[in-house]
């Protein structure tokens, strides 16, 4: 058997295969709310480490004809695509990729891709500054990990509960007997 840097297009070696791994690292909170995830962890770090290296044999692979078939280009295209966006998200500087996409790839498929990496800093750069500074406000994590929107949430829901058990104490208590 011989070893492939790239692997099969959604293997385990792909960006589908990593993103699996790492979700299922995950306790069952996170999972359920992903938004409660932290970015910071070693656990995120490592995740984007292994992005990175696929980034970059992926950019590799496309400048040398014999690493990828024919057919399987353009799921390997896609591919990319989708580790810039997710590269982007757990806030890699796109001068990062930028270079990486300089450095190892001078072909049209290279090209296209800086376009896009382009394209979609843009589009994040854009939707951070239009974010109103109550939203930024309430999406703030106390300590790294709790958001504020979360906390205010939880808060009043508490609030409530407790009022409404001391406002109807007589009722609850008749209720169960006492």
């Amino acid at each position: 058997m011989q070893y492939h840097p790239i692997g099969e297009p959604f293997g385990a070696k792909s960006l589908y295969g990593i993103k699996e791994r790492y979700i299922e690292s995950f306790n069952k909170l996170n999972r359920f709310f992903p938004v409660l995830e932290n970015k910071k962890s070693s656990i995120a770090k490592s995740y984007v480490r292994k992005l990175e290296k696929r980034f970059s044999d992926l950019i590799s692979a496309f400048n040398s004809s014999d690493m990828l078939a024919n057919d399987q280009r353009r799921l390997f295209y896609v591919e990319s695509m989708e580790l810039i966006d997710e590269l982007l998200r757990y806030g890699v500087h796109s001068s990062i990729l930028q270079v990486l996409l300089l450095e190892n790839d001078s072909s049209l498929v290279g090209q296209e891709l800086l376009f896009y990496l382009q394209a979609a800093d843009e589009i994040n750069n854009k939707s951070k500054l239009e974010k109103p500074w109550l939203e930024q406000t309430l999406e703030y994590r106390l300590w790294g990990v709790l958001r504020v929107e979360y906390f205010l949430k939880v808060s009043i829901i508490t609030a409530t509960v407790l009022t409404m058990t001391v406002k109807y104490k007589d009722i609850i208590n008749s209720q169960f007997g006492k």
